[in-house]
C-alpha cells in the first residue's frame, strides 16, 4: 500500500468482513492484496453474496518504558 502523505511503501492487512443482521464476521485475512481479492471472487461465485473489504496500515508504535519500536495493525 503507498502512504499519500509521505510516499512510501507500507504494508496493510486486508480483512474480509460479512455483515449480517448487525454483526461482523470476519473470513478472511491477509497481507497480499491478491490472495484477498481471489478469495473475494471465490466467495461470491461459491456463495452469491459479496464480502466488506477493510484495509488496515500498519502502525510503528514506540514504547518509551522499554525504549523498543514495535509494529500493530490497527
Amino acid at each position: 500500500m503507498l502512504d499519500i502523505d509521505t510516499g512510501e511503501q507500507t504494508e496493510a492487512l486486508y480483512r474480509m468482513v460479512e455483515i449480517s443482521g448487525g454483526k461482523r464476521i470476519e473470513k478472511f485475512h491477509t497481507t497480499d492484496i491478491n490472495h484477498a481479492l481471489k478469495f473475494q471472487r471465490w466467495y461470491v461465485k461459491r456463495y452469491r453474496r459479496g464480502l466488506y473489504m477493510e484495509i488496515i496500515p500498519k502502525k510503528k508504535i514506540y514504547d518509551p518504558k522499554n525504549k523498543k519500536v514495535g509494529y500493530n495493525f490497527e
